[in-house]
Order: structure tokens, then sequence, then C-alpha cells
């Protein structure tokens, strides 16, 4: 939705996506041949970064692990799609009086800072307008997103790219990021409300997708008609990878590096018939690192629901038809089964390749979905041949 956000960089027709995270680095190019979208290059890239580590040293280190990586890879655009996303990134769905575009410009600042709390000096501002032409109690009024990210953020990650020798063309926000690989995938269905759940080391992103045309039994959606999703609520929630390391690392008594490790191996019991199996085999291990990881998503489906209430409080005239999880946590076993019981609509682990039907055969199942937001950021220029 916000092709350019906070772009300061001339915009480039490939691009290579770029998910700097907390605990590593995912990177995703795409391109076009014979009018096919094509996987040219894949990465994921784990730090090494010693805990204690100060910040411009592990920039550093970041750096030139993508630096590495893209001399290793043969990789020859220079220009990045990166995303921000946490506490230092507000967006903000607000109504305004109806002005050009013109108009806007000049008066965003204005405008927006009523809804930004921060210093409206010490942040980048962008905004998109959803819609134009409302009426409201006798007024002309224009619905617009606001975005908004304190500066410091945004330029840490433009540092950590022009320190690897690339240039930042976009710098984006995960969930947007998100709603652009949604546009593109195979499964998405036009007319019906969707949510897309992140779920990171650090942050879980979220955004209820609103399909902004409708479609009924007596009025079907004509199979050529435009599919143009929006996000309509965006929110970060901080129950995420590295919550279920802390919880697995108190319920077994070890280290979390050894949580960290252990997680892979969980599988959360989900039925009866499961849970008496595991008490009949006396696997320990297994009940007490299921309830601990239960315990976990349990709190962020109440979250989940949180924002779907927040979203159909709303007024909206879809009802959510599908959850879509990603994120590498989001390929433990069961979990799509025991949301799916949570909130009775069918949950689908999110495959990022599914947009141009080749997942990398070398690629390890617990990373695929990991891939989504920098999926979502290496197909931001390819529109032009869709």
């Amino acid at each position: 939705m916000l092709d350019k956000l906070f772009s300061k960089f001339s915009s480039k027709k490939e691009l290579a996506g770029l998910d700097i995270g907390s605990s590593s680095v995912k990177v995703a190019i795409f391109s076009n041949e014979k009018n096919q979208r094509k996987l040219k290059t894949w990465g994921y890239i784990p730090y090494s970064i010693a805990a204690n580590a100060q910040p411009e040293e592990r920039k550093a280190v970041i750096s030139d692990e993508i630096s590495r990586f893209f001399k290793k890879m043969g990789v020859q655009t220079k220009y990045v799609a990166a995303s921000i996303s946490g506490n230092s990134v507000i967006v903000r769905y607000v109504k305004l009086p109806k002005m050009t575009k013109k108009e806007l410009d000049l008066a965003i600042k204005v405008e927006a800072e009523p809804f930004i709390p921060f210093d409206i000096n010490d942040i980048y501002l962008s905004y998109y307008i959803l819609n134009d032409s409302l009426q409201e109690e006798g007024q002309q009024k224009m619905e617009v997103v606001i975005v908004a990210a304190k500066k410091e953020v945004v330029n840490e990650k433009i540092e950590i790219i022009t320190g690897a020798g690339l240039e930042p063309a976009v710098i984006d926000v995960d969930s947007f990021a998100l709603e652009n690989l949604y546009s593109r995938l195979p499964s998405a269905e036009k007319g019906k409300s969707a949510v897309l759940v992140n779920i990171g080391n650090k942050t879980t992103n979220l955004s209820i997708i609103h399909p902004g045309l409708s479609s009924t039994p007596d009025n079907p959606l004509p199979k050529d008609a435009p599919f143009n999703p929006c996000s309509r609520v965006v929110r970060d929630i901080f129950i995420s990878g590295s919550s279920l390391d802390r919880a697995v690392s108190k319920a077994l008594s070890i280290a979390p590096e050894q949580a960290q490790e252990f997680k892979k191996t969980i599988r959360l019991l989900v039925n009866e018939e499961e849970k008496m199996e595991a008490i009949k085999n006396y696997d320990r291990q297994l009940i007490i690192s299921s309830k601990a990881a239960l315990n976990i998503f349990k709190d962020m489906a109440s979250e989940i629901s949180r924002s779907i209430d927040f979203y159909l409080s709303q007024g909206m005239d879809h009802s959510i038809s599908r959850i879509y999880i990603s994120g590498g946590v989001s390929a433990m076993p069961n979990l799509c089964s025991y949301l799916s019981g949570e909130f009775k609509v069918p949950v689908e682990l999110l495959n990022p390749f599914s947009v141009c039907h080749e997942t990398p055969k070398n690629m390890p199942a617990d990373i695929v979905p990991a891939m989504a937001v920098a999926c979502g950021l290496g197909l931001r220029e390819l529109r032009d041949w869709q």
C-alpha cells in the first residue's frame, strides 16, 4: 500500500527485499522472466553477535554479514527495500477535511501531530489516501492512513544497509510488506477479510486486511474484478518467539539459549488423544513444553481477538474468513489447529513462495514462513508486469 514509505532515494525496478530482524537477516530477490515471477535469490543469515555487543558493533556485524552474502551469491542489484516495526512506529487511520494531495503535503505535519505520541521533529512521516470522497456530518472528508517512525530507528536501518555497500530505496513497515505479499497469494480470496500474523523473535506483526470489494451470493464479484486489499488494523504485539524462549526456559529449568533450540522440537498437544499418548509414553518434556507454549499462544490469541473486535466495531461489513500465520515459530506442529479452534476459522501457515510457485527445495521447512516479510519487500517494485 505504501510503496515508497519513507523513501529518500530513487526507486529501481529490481529490489532486494531485506528483512533485518533482531536475530537474523532474511533476503528475497525476485525477477521477471518471460512474464513469470521467479525467485532469483534467497538467504537466511543468523547473527553471530555477542550478547554484550554495543549498538555500533552490532550494526557493523550485520552490515558485514549482508555484504558477504551479496558477494557470495553474486547479487548485482544494489537497491534494497527494508522495513521497521515496534514501539517506534505508529500507524493511524484518520479522517481529515477534504483537500488536494498538494494541500495535504503541506499540511500533513499539522494534521498528523494530534495523532502521533512523538515529537513531530523526531519522526519521519508518510501518508496514504484511502478514500477522498467521504461525507460526514454534512462535510466532505477524506480517510488517510498516517505512518510515523522515529528517525533514529529508520536511520539505523539505513546505516546498516549503506554499511553493506548497498542503497536503501524503500523503508517500509513490516505489516504493509505482509499486505503487499498477501495481495499476490493464490489463496487470497476476493471480497473477504483476513488476518495476517507474523510471529517474529521480538515482535509479532498483526494486520487485518479488508478486501475493498464486497461479494455476496446475489452479487458475486466478476473474475476480472481488481483485487486491492487494504490493511484496516495494524499493530505490533509484544508476545513473540523470545516470549516462548523465556517460558520454555523457566518451565524446563534450562538456559534461554538451550530453549531457543529446544523450541524447534516442541509439538503442541491440542487434543485428548495426543495428551494421553504423551502421558502413556512418560514424555515429561513434551507435556511441560507444550503447556508452556500453549500459555504463550493463549495470550497471543487474546491480543489477536481484541484486534478483531476493534476491526468489527468500526462497522466493517466483512467478518474474518481466514487467518494466515508466518514467522519462524509459526511452523510449530499443531499451532494452526490450536488457533483454528480458538477462532473458529481456517488458519493457514503462509508459504510466501506460493506467489511464484517454487519454494526452494533446499530451504528448511521452518525457514519458509520466516521469509514472509522479506518476500513482501522483494515484491515491492514488480508491479509494471502484473
